[in-house]
């Protein structure tokens, strides 16, 4: 709803910022009939985002690659506002990123798309696109103009080495006008020229916003042949918008008399010598008045060096001539949230700039490189100096915490920040902080805080908070009111050593495993059943769920139906839906779920499906005749050496947690609800051979999952030795990443022959035996590796393996007893055994008889899975004595957990 506002609010808006083109007559640029020259800063990412609080991607095969994502709307027209109202007409944004093949393992999207044929052109991102539609949008409504480069020379956003991989080319054939990566290059041009605007309506050849298109980005490896062919490509798509020779270190003689180039540019930097004064010289004698002449990039030196490049730039002449612009590397904006992107320069020890200029960023000179740029821009404008900044803007007050911590969106000229609250018992607003900055470098949102208040002493009730903007010109409005409230429970569970901590207390528990309750709360399931089943897990303590985020495929006699994900990253919307609405009905509850993400075993379709999508042949499906589990487990084995798979998986990964909940409009990485994302249900090392295949994908998911929701933790759902060939030294191995928060373990007395269905009370005692010996050889582990550990699940029959509701439970009900022992016991000694999930919870599901237990589509759902007995391991509402078994345990656990 709020982008369908703001595509209204631009489209209804009239575009009065431009009325005209930028132009060139000889050596100079016009703004109509007036003159126009240009002091600014580069702006490399107001159309896509290096974050480097999350650092490098150690998913990235190349060791240095970083994480990206799309700004916001709210963040591009702060960017936007930042330069107009600090009185800068022109930034340089940076170039169309390429896709490259470790993408999807570090959640990055890219502008560029491989062919979907063999030597078939490059594809845009329709998502990417839209993001460079705000922007333009946005820069057209605001008064700015655009320099946009089209590929990039290095490989930072992937570039034309990129590009090139796609037709097994070299990156040197990009500047060979005969090969397929040019024609792939001049096609990426001409889809992006001639492009529609989504907002404006408008082609972007007829946005007056873009001043310029530039061939690339330091092309320093640029031809004769190279740069005439592109610039006429270009300019017979774009005929009214200006074509900048993206060359790099040097001029072109061809370009000085080539009618289609408009503009020469030089980047300057100190490693290259050229980096001074005198290049601008050098460069405008070369040039001879035949084109207007801008550095489009300098920088990374002290602020003399700077002054020295940027005066010349303004006032030297040669025979008459002056430099149309030059722009300093370079800016970076505000956060949706608050605090600023960070970009540090390579080794060099300078970082990206800030406007309007903070004293945080004093040791970059922040502030004076700031107001270098703004008094030349005056300059060049026939002011002396640069007049005072306009006052304030309101701020975007996004959130006040629980806690007390605010964020917001700073005022695009806001330099500092007064922070107002007000008590639900009184009619005044009361200042509680001033001189509040939200200029840090290196702001990291995880772990850095704009201002957070203390609660007023003795007071329980709703605080409202509101912040104002301030400059050297005046004081803001208020920015809109959030309220907040000392009563709320609900924050993320976090790990401190090898205990669960929940509201500041360690955290223990006995939760089941509830992995249809997504298929029951969607709009076409059983609401009704739901609400009466969590309200009875609930009164019985059973809080903590795990739960199959949804099936795959749903292909197979044997596996879930309907399942989630229909297709590779096609999903069933109703589905998403049900899990939305689970995961808000818990929230009420105080409950928390774990959520696994693919699975091992063919019944919700899994890592099998995935195979089966990309090519691998149908799925041997051990519950037919004929097929046994050796080829279903070798056959899924595969799936950690698909790289096509993994990137799908990858694919759903992200779109997973960047969901946001249709009905409580929260992020579902953003939802203390979500205690943890498994990466699988059961992933297994299957043989040698997938022993290192498993582990880097482990550490890919890992890598990827703490990334996106850096508040949620991580478990694998191993089995534990069960699932890692037997050997809990490679079960340790497989969980060493630091962003593991936690161990996981799962049991199968009856499965594994240590319970006979035929001498049960004999089988009992060693069961007992076996399991509390598997659990306390795993629970060493944990301690080992200061992690918490959760049997996260195990099963037990009802009497005589009978699938009946109403046949007894009394062998189950002493084993439950038996095992839950272990984690009273844990919880007395602050022990690593933090949970059981058991398997699992039916709920009022009734299995149908006449189809002798086994479930047909339609069928109530249960807690055992399509291919197995319904009834087999399932505990029903109707389960008295087990229940009260758990109830009872949960109630001793409450001692710590309260």
């Amino acid at each position: 709803m709020r982008l369908l506002t703001l595509l209204t609010a631009l489209i209804a808006t009239p575009t009065l910022a431009f009325d005209n083109y930028i132009t060139r007559t000889g050596s100079e640029l016009y703004d109509g009939n007036t003159s126009f020259r240009f002091a600014s800063l580069n702006a490399p990412e107001l159309h896509r985002i290096e974050d480097d609080a999350l650092g490098v991607c150690k998913n990235d095969s190349r060791s240095w690659g970083q994480y990206f994502k799309w700004p916001t709307s709210d963040e591009q027209k702060n960017w936007v506002q930042s330069f107009v109202k600090s009185g800068l007409n022109v930034t340089r944004t940076y170039v169309f990123s390429v896709a490259q093949k470790d993408d999807e393992k570090c959640a990055r999207e890219t502008h560029i798309l491989p062919p979907e044929e063999k030597d078939g052109m490059p594809r845009l991102n329709e998502k990417a696109m839209r993001i460079f539609d705000q922007l333009i949008a946005h820069s057209d409504n605001e008064g700015l103009r655009l320099i946009i480069p089209f590929i990039d020379h290095w490989e930072w956003w992937g570039g034309r080495k990129q590009l090139a991989a796609f037709y097994a080319e070299t990156e040197d054939d990009f500047y060979n006008t005969n090969s397929k990566t040019y024609a792939a290059y001049k096609s990426i041009i001409k889809q992006v020229i001639t492009r529609k605007n989504t907002i404006t309506g408008r082609y972007y050849y007829e946005e007056k916003s873009i001043m310029a298109w530039e061939t690339g980005n330091e092309l320093v490896k640029s031809t004769t042949d190279f740069v005439s062919q592109t610039a006429a490509y270009i300019k017979s798509l774009a005929p009214n918008q200006l074509v900048i020779d993206g060359n790099y270190l040097s001029i072109l003689d061809s370009s000085l008399e080539d009618p289609n180039i408009d503009i020469i540019s030089n980047h300057f930097y100190t490693v290259n010598g050229n980096n001074k004064p005198q290049t601008v010289k050098n460069d405008l004698k070369k040039i001879a008045g035949k084109k207007p002449y801008i550095v489009g990039e300098f920088g990374l030196q002290p602020i003399e060096g700077l002054r020295d490049i940027m005066e010349t730039v303004v006032n030297y002449s040669y025979n008459g001539v002056k430099a149309s612009g030059a722009m300093i590397w370079g800016f970076r904006g505000r956060r949706h949230s608050g605090g600023f992107y960070w970009h540090a320069e390579g080794d060099s020890g300078y970082y990206s700039y800030h406007l309007p200029g903070f004293d945080a960023g004093k040791a970059n000179e922040e502030k004076k490189v700031i107001q270098l740029v703004r008094e030349s821009q005056a300059k060049m404008n026939g002011l002396e100096s640069a007049p005072t900044l306009p006052v304030p803007q309101a701020p975007i007050l996004r959130n006040v915490t629980k806690d007390l911590k605010l964020s917001w969106l700073g005022s695009p000229v806001g330099e500092h920040y007064s922070i107002e609250r007000k008590l639900s018992n009184s009619a005044d607003w009361e200042r509680v902080a001033s001189e509040v900055t939200d200029g840090k470098n290196k702001f990291n949102p995880q772990k850095d805080t704009l201002f957070q208040d203390t609660w007023p002493a003795g007071y329980s009730g709703e605080i409202s908070y509101r912040v104002i903007a301030e400059n050297e010109a005046g004081k803001s409005a208020p920015s809109n009111v959030v309220n907040t409230s000392s009563n709320n429970k609900n924050t993320f569970i976090k790990v401190k050593g090898s205990q669960f901590i929940k509201n500041g207390k360690p955290y223990y528990y006995v939760g089941t495993n509830y992995w249809y309750g997504p298929l029951l709360a969607a709009p076409d399931g059983d609401r009704k059943r739901l609400i009466k089943e969590l309200d009875n897990l609930a009164n019985n303590g059973i809080k903590n769920l795990r739960i199959l985020a949804g099936a795959d495929g749903g292909i197979t006699d044997s596996s879930v139906k309907p399942a989630l994900q229909i297709k590779p990253n096609e999903y069933n919307e109703n589905l998403l839906i049900g899990l939305d609405y689970l995961l808000a009905e818990m929230s009420k509850r105080d409950m928390e779920a774990v959520l696994y993400l693919n699975n091992n075993w063919i019944w919700s379709g899994g890592m099998s499906q995935y195979l089966q999508w990309m090519g691998y042949g149908d799925v041997p499906n051990p519950f037919e005749e004929g097929v046994s589990w050796q080829e279903y487990m070798d056959y899924t084995e595969q799936f950690y050496s698909c790289d096509p798979c993994k990137a799908s998986y990858y694919k759903h990964v992200k779109f997973l947690l960047e969901r946001t909940n249709s009905i409580t409009g929260v992020p579902y990485k953003n939802d203390p609800t979500i205690m943890s994302w498994q990466l699988a249900n059961e992933p297994r090392v299957f043989s040698e051979k997938s022993k290192i295949p498993f582990r880097q994908w482990v550490n890919e998911s890992v890598n990827l999952i703490n990334v996106l929701a850096p508040n949620q933790l991580i478990s694998t759902g191993n089995e534990g030795a069960a699932g890692s060939m037997g050997s809990l030294e490679l079960f340790r191995e497989n969980h060493t990443n630091k962003h593991i928060d936690y161990l996981t373990m799962h049991m199968w007395p009856k499965n594994w022959s240590w319970y006979d269905v035929n001498n049960e009370a004999e089988s009992l005692e060693t069961a007992i035996d076996e399991a509390n010996k598997y659990m306390s050889e795993h629970i060493e582990i944990a301690k080992s590796m200061n992690k918490p550990i959760v049997m996260s699940e195990f099963g037990f029959p009802r009497n005589k393996e009978s699938n009946s509701p109403k046949s007894l439970t009394d062998y189950r009900d002493k084993f439950y007893k038996a095992m839950f022992r272990n984690i009273t016991h844990s919880r007395n000694h602050d022990g690593e055994l933090a949970g059981f999930n058991f398997w699992a919870y039916a709920g009022y599901g009734v299995a149908n008889p006449k189809s002798n237990y086994i479930w047909q589509e339609g069928d109530d759902y249960l807690g055992d899975p399509a291919q197995e007995p319904q009834g087999l391991n399932s505990v029903f509402a109707t389960d008295v004595s087990t229940l009260k078994i758990i109830k009872k345990v949960n109630e001793n656990l409450q001692g710590v957990n309260q």
